[in-house]
């Protein structure tokens, strides 16, 4: 039925699908005609749902087979239920499982417009979601589970097995990747993952946001971090080198550093630190930094919702302490709420009683530490 190269080739190609999921189209149409069939589905169910993922038909079939059955059908497939529910690799026959329900919606409505009244049918993967491959054909005279077509279908099944399995293992990897990508992203300070080569293999809007200003921090043309001005690029580029220094002898470290700003603001707080490969979740397998930027200019203040969840302030205590953050003096946050110097020396004592701190100074540094932590969640 056929050769061994025409095997091999069709090997290939269920390999090739499983890295590239664009080319299950053109594997399945091979596969069709190797069994001299009328079309194949790959199709993936989970409890509540049951889905094509493709679908492909000989030239004349009906183009929305597909749609038709994603949109209603394959809720009536009594084929995939049978074989969603029989152990992964056991091959079905379309005498089997078609013939003995030809008096159904399904097979009276779908099946046999489209030309898929018999066929093999196999599971390729349990759990959830599960995964199995139909290639259908019309009726004929003989049935299509003849004994050549059953011995190439076992012959393929550990190969179409393993891809499904390569496939679903990527899939879960580039989820992971996606969902940490997201959370990276809610980070209000600049993150920066480097490779090896100094480029750069993931940078948060944040990061990106900062590198387009080029005020302190650019991106090099060939995909690396730099600093604008000599000097700190040099620090820059000192650390990002001590975090990926993969000799056996030495131990990768970081560090930190003040970046300055060409435009006078505030300069960026650096930091760089190695990761190692299993640490960063973005799919690498080689040593990779992790570079922090701190805008300063952009750290947010706690609200003040927060700061009377956290220490039980009264509302006026908790806005003496946001404005005593800012650097306002007493007198002039006095004059502002409209009470005597006495009465706001009341209110911050009981913040700082509160808050255990018991200078102005660290009751700051205790607010700008809360501050990244709950400024959006004090939003929700």
């Amino acid at each position: 039925m056929i050769s061994v190269d025409d095997f091999s080739r069709l090997v290939s190609a269920i390999y090739a699908s499983a890295v590239t999921p664009e080319q299950w189209d053109p594997t399945l149409v091979e596969l069709v005609r190797a069994f001299d069939g009328a079309g194949a589905g790959l199709l993936t169910s989970a409890p509540a749902t049951r889905q094509s993922d493709v679908m492909v038909r000989q030239v004349g079939a009906d183009p929305s087979a597909r749609t038709t059955y994603n949109e209603y059908y394959g809720r009536l497939d009594y084929v995939a239920t049978a074989v969603e529910n029989a152990p992964v690799g056991r091959i079905h026959t379309g005498t089997e499982l078609i013939l003995p329900n030809v008096h159904t919606e399904f097979y009276a409505d779908w099946c046999r417009p489209n030309h898929f009244q018999d066929g093999l049918f196999v599971r390729l993967a349990g759990g959830t979601p599960s995964a199995w491959l139909g290639v259908a054909a019309p009726r004929g005279p003989e049935p299509f589970g003849t004994t050549d077509r059953l011995t190439l279908m076992r012959q393929l099944v550990p190969h179409l097995k393993q891809a499904i399995h390569t496939r679903m293992e990527l899939a879960t990897l580039a989820q992971r990747e996606h969902e940490l990508a997201r959370a990276i992203d809610q980070f209000q300070h600049g993150i920066v993952v480097i490779g090896p080569d100094y480029r750069i293999l993931h940078l948060n809007t944040a990061a990106e946001t900062i590198l387009v200003s080029c005020d302190g921090l650019q991106l090099r043309p060939h995909g690396s971090i730099a600093a604008t001005l000599s000097r700190a690029d040099r620090e820059l580029r000192r650390l990002v080198c001590l975090a990926l220094d993969t000799q056996e002898d030495r131990v990768p470290e970081g560090g930190s550093f003040a970046c300055p700003r060409p435009s006078g603001r505030r300069g960026y707080a650096v930091h760089v630190v190695p990761l190692s490969p299993d640490t960063d979740g973005l799919s690498h397998s080689t040593v990779t930094a992790l570079v922090l930027i701190v805008d300063p200019e952009r750290e947010p203040e706690p609200d003040t919702a927060v700061l009377r969840r956290l220490y039980s302030l009264t509302d006026t205590e908790a806005e003496v302490a946001m404005r005593v953050a800012r650097g306002e003096g007493l007198k002039p946050v006095a004059d502002e709420l409209s009470v005597s110097m006495t009465t706001i020396r009341t209110h911050l004592q009981h913040v700082f009683d509160k808050t255990d701190t018991h200078r102005q100074a660290e009751l700051v540094r205790v607010l700008l530490a809360i501050g990244p932590s709950f400024h959006d969640a004090s939003q929700d």
